[in-house]
């Protein structure tokens, strides 16, 4: 069976070597002019016959949106699909989901997002900002700082990038609590615990990290209640949606002193406006919804990529298969 798949015109010239591998697959390709080619030749829409896509950031960076859509909308149905992103609360996503057979997420991120969180928070700990002024006034001062050893972690929404965090600050010794649906006991979590048991948790965490996705159920989830039960000393750092947290009431709570410091690489409007109080705010860590751009998530997403098409062709398994109930 032949296929038609959906990609930018940038991506197909990277893996044009690899493309040779699987003879059964035209690949159509837009660039930034908006030009619509197959196999790198002219076509019309009209002639299009487009059943798998990967939709990836090379593909939105066209700033060609709208034909993007269009083409997607025009398909009658997918055969397989892969997104480069973790989290699926776009509607473009859940109209692809109904009418493709295969639907990838991507896990390619998990590591960098991780590393992310972890280097935030020893930052905030080890206070290397504190250490930096003293090294430039010439102030030879001890510098206790708080371990990461021993200390309690309750990361909602166990997922990939949940899993690969527990693992790393599993590593220096930290505790974890996972929040997620299936409870059958993880290697990475000391225990599982669902959604509506989050609140007993969260006075016992030192770190809370939301990694789940955004939906009904999560939206607005740290709220102005859940912030009074962190302990005044704890870390809120959000690299999941920026719905899942009531800004104002993080700041008022940060002002107050229920939790120490927040790390937020993501928020209810992007780019963030220039009067944000979160630019200039002391105890907030700001980043432009960046977490993610590790030196080796290209690569790795790549690779997801190569290997979940070749499983699906070959009528094998995929990674990151998305079920119904994700959404």
């Amino acid at each position: 069976m032949m296929h038609e798949l959906l990609l930018a015109e940038s991506t197909y010239r990277q893996m044009e070597v690899e493309s040779k591998l699987f003879p059964n697959i035209r690949y159509v390709t837009i660039n930034d002019a908006g030009e619509i080619k197959r196999d790198g030749d002219d076509v019309e829409e009209t002639d299009l016959s487009i059943d798998m896509a990967r939709l990836d950031l090379s593909l939105f960076m066209t700033g060609q949106v709208k034909l993007i859509i269009r083409l997607i909308e025009q398909a009658d149905s997918f055969k397989f699909v892969q997104t480069s992103a973790a989290g699926l609360d776009s509607p473009l996503f859940q109209t692809i989901a109904s009418k493709t057979d295969v639907f990838c997420s991507s896990d390619a991120q998990s590591a960098s997002i991780a590393e992310f969180v972890v280097a935030s928070v020893l930052n905030r700990w080890h206070r290397f900002d504190v250490r930096r002024e003293r090294q430039l006034a010439h102030q030879w001062r001890e510098n206790v700082f708080k371990q990461m050893l021993g200390s309690q972690w309750l990361i909602v929404g166990f997922g990939n990038i949940g899993q690969t965090l527990a693992r790393q600050v599993k590593g220096f010794g930290a505790e974890v609590t996972g929040v997620k649906r299936d409870l059958t006991p993880h290697e990475y979590a000391n225990q599982l615990v669902s959604l509506d048991e989050v609140n007993q948790h969260v006075p016992l965490a030192d770190v809370v990290v939301l990694s789940c996705p955004l939906n009904d159920q999560t939206s607005q989830l740290v709220s102005a209640n859940f912030l009074s039960r962190m302990k005044p000393d704890a870390v809120l750092a959000n690299i999941g949606r920026g719905l899942l947290v009531d800004e104002d009431a993080l700041v008022a709570a940060l002002d107050d002193g229920k939790l120490d410091y927040a790390i937020m690489d993501v928020f209810q409007k992007e780019p963030l406006s220039d009067d944000s109080v979160f630019w200039g705010h002391d105890r907030v860590q700001m980043t432009p919804h960046s977490s993610h751009m590790g030196s080796r998530t290209g690569e790795l997403f790549d690779a997801l990529f190569a290997h979940n098409l070749s499983q699906f062709l070959l009528g094998k398994p995929v990674r990151n298969l998305v079920v119904p109930g994700s959404f």
